[in-house]
C-alpha cells in the first residue's frame, strides 16, 4: 500500500493539495473500502477530493446532489413505467389467451410467475444502482454531495448500501456490488447525521486553510500566478475570513482573485465583488480597511 506522501504526491499531480490528515483520511477509505464523509464550512474543497480520486484513478464520478425530499427513485433506482406500458400493449393478446380460462387469482399468480414486466431491462439505474452495477465494468467514484441536507428517511436508504454495497429491489431481487466503489459524501453540518450512517465511514473534517496551505493550494491551479500578488490575495483573503460575515470566501475566490490580478496586470478594481456576496458584507470589508 502507498505511503501518505505518495498518497499526497499523487492526489496533487491530480490538481488537489491534500494535508496529511487528509491523506491518512484517504489511505484509510481505500485500504479498509469504506465510504469517506467529510464535513466542513462551504467552500474548503470537500467535493474537490471525490473529483480528485476520480482523476487519480481514471474512474467516473457520479454525483448525487442532495436536497430535502429527496425520494429512493432518485437515488438508487426506478422503473420506465412507458417501457412497461408499450410491452403490455405489444403482448396483450398472447396474455389474454394465457390466462382466459383461469380465475383472477390464477392469472395474478400467473402473471406473477412470469415476472416479464419487473426485469433489468425495465430498471432506470439511478447514481447509487450505477455505482453499484457500472455498464463499463469499471469502479466508480460515488460523490454524495450535502448528505446532511437529507431527511433521515433519505438518510437510512443509504445505509445499505454503505454496509454491504447492495441494494434490494422487491420486484426482482437483491443486486450485489461487482466492484467496490470509492464513495465520498459531504456535509455542511446543517443537520445531524445519525450515528449509524457515521459508524460507516471514514471521518474527515476540513476547515478554511491557513495561510501557507492556501498559497499551495492557489499556486497548484495558477501556476503561473506572480508570488507578489499571490502573497497580496492570500494576505487579505485570510484578514476578510476572521471578519462577521454572512459569506466566508472559499478557496476558489482566492484563486478567482488572483486570476484577476494576473488577467489586469496587478490591477485590483472589482477585487471585492469576487469575495463578497451580500452588502452587508461589502460594508464590513471596507470598515476593517483591508485592501489589496
Amino acid at each position: 500500500m502507498e505511503t501518505i506522501d505518495q498518497i499526497q504526491q499523487r492526489l496533487q499531480k491530480s490538481g488537489y493539495f491534500a494535508n496529511e490528515e487528509t491523506a491518512q483520511a484517504v489511505r484509510a477509505m481505500l485500504v479498509l473500502e469504506r465510504p469517506l464523509l467529510i464535513e466542513g464550512p462551504p467552500g474548503v474543497g470537500k467535493t474537490a477530493v471525490a473529483h480528485a480520486l476520480a482523476k487519480l484513478f481514471d474512474e467516473t464520478l457520479l454525483r448525487v446532489q442532495c436536497y430535502e425530499g429527496i425520494e429512493a427513485d432518485q437515488l438508487l433506482y426506478d422503473y420506465n413505467y412507458a417501457k412497461q406500458l408499450l410491452m403490455i400493449s405489444m403482448i396483450k393478446d398472447r396474455i389474454h389467451e394465457k390466462i382466459a380460462q383461469q380465475s383472477i387469482r390464477d392469472a395474478i399468480e400467473t402473471l406473477d410467475k412470469e415476472d416479464v414486466f419487473w426485469g433489468e431491462h425495465f430498471l432506470i439505474k439511478r447514481p447509487l444502482l450505477q455505482a453499484i452495477v457500472p455498464e463499463n465494468g469499471k469502479r466508480q467514484v460515488l460523490l454524495i454531495d450535502e448528505v446532511d441536507k437529507t431527511e433521515k428517511d433519505a438518510e437510512a436508504l443509504l445505509l445499505e448500501v454503505l454496509s454491504e454495497y447492495t441494494i434490494s429491489i422487491p420486484e426482482y431481487g437483491t443486486v450485489q456490488a461487482s466492484i467496490k466503489p470509492i464513495v465520498v459524501l459531504t456535509g455542511n453540518r446543517t443537520r445531524e447525521l445519525t450515528e449509524a450512517l457515521r459508524r460507516r465511514c471514514v471521518y474527515l473534517y476540513l476547515d478554511y486553510p491557513d495561510k501557507e496551505t492556501e498559497k499551495a493550494i492557489v499556486r497548484l491551479h495558477v501556476a503561473d500566478g506572480d508570488e507578489t500578488y499571490l502573497q497580496r490575495v492570500v494576505d487579505a483573503v485570510q484578514k476578510i475570513r476572521k471578519l462577521p460575515l454572512k459569506h466566508i470566501p472559499a478557496v476558489s475566490e482566492t484563486i478567482e482573485v488572483l486570476q484577476l490580478l494576473m488577467a489586469t496586470n496587478g490591477d485590483s478594481a472589482g477585487w471585492l465583488n469576487l469575495l463578497a456576496k451580500h452588502h452587508e458584507d461589502h460594508q464590513t470589508i471596507m470598515g476593517a480597511d483591508i485592501g489589496l
